[in-house]
């Protein structure tokens, strides 16, 4: 715990702040948002690694094997979002509007195109929808967790069928990814993080092209036994 008081968060913010304040401005300048992108994954890189946390990926080609898709992962822990965004290609992810508001760090993410969801909105879950589907439709993939918050147990939630939806409407596959260990490095509730190993598994990705909105929830299903197994204790 004190590395991470001690450490691993007055880097992150030493980090963010000199990175906001230096390379938004180059952002604005040449229009390209790639070296702000690989900045970011590289900071997360970097506290990951002061944290003593390790990551191992399993079939990890599976996430280029098509140039755009909607990547669906479990959620049971804070440090889910920022293990995937350092390991995906180019994303977008789908957040709680909350999230917005956090100092320099928000603003970035809504630089780099992160899309704010206030769920309890109608208007604004519209939105966010058809800002998904744009994206997607632009060769963006999308990183959504379905469940919409941490599992407490990492048992699956109920997924939520949005996310389905667009990758059926973009006619893009969907690639399920479990991730394993992050609630024993940092569970819900827990401010620091514990030196440990993730592991991320990238499961067969499932064509949507051709469907119709009528095969939402047989995709939707398809894709939760995939990972229910995998998370499962003796999975298959």
């Amino acid at each position: 715990m004190l590395r991470a008081f001690l450490l691993v968060y007055p880097f992150l913010v030493i980090y963010v702040t000199i990175g906001t304040l230096v390379f938004v401005p180059i952002t604005w300048l040449i229009r390209d948002i790639r070296l702000l992108y690989w900045l970011s994954q590289t900071g997360i890189r970097i506290a990951l690694l002061l944290s003593g946390v390790s990551l191992e990926l399993v079939h990890p080609e599976r996430a280029r094997q098509y140039p755009t898709c909607v990547f669906i992962s479990n959620h049971v822990s804070n440090l889910d979002p920022a293990a995937l965004f350092m390991t995906l290609p180019r994303i977008t992810v789908v957040l709680k509007e909350s999230l917005g508001g956090i100092p320099l760090l928000g603003y970035v993410m809504r630089l780099g195109g992160f899309i704010y969801v206030n769920r309890s909105d109608r208007e604004s879950r519209r939105r966010a929808v058809e800002a998904s589907v744009a994206a997607l439709r632009g060769g963006l993939s999308l990183l959504i967790f379905p469940e919409g918050t941490r599992s407490p147990d990492g048992k699956l939630l109920p997924f939520r069928p949005g996310p389905f939806s667009m990758a059926i409407e973009a006619e893009v596959p969907v690639v399920p990814i479990t991730v394993h260990g992050t609630r024993d490095l940092m569970p819900k509730g827990a401010a620091a993080i514990r030196p440990g190993r993730i592991t991320m598994r990238f499961h067969p990705p499932v064509p949507t092209a051709g469907m119709g909105q009528e095969s939402r929830a047989s995709l939707m299903q398809k894709v939760r036994e995939t990972m229910a197994s995998a998370l499962s204790p003796t999975p298959g």
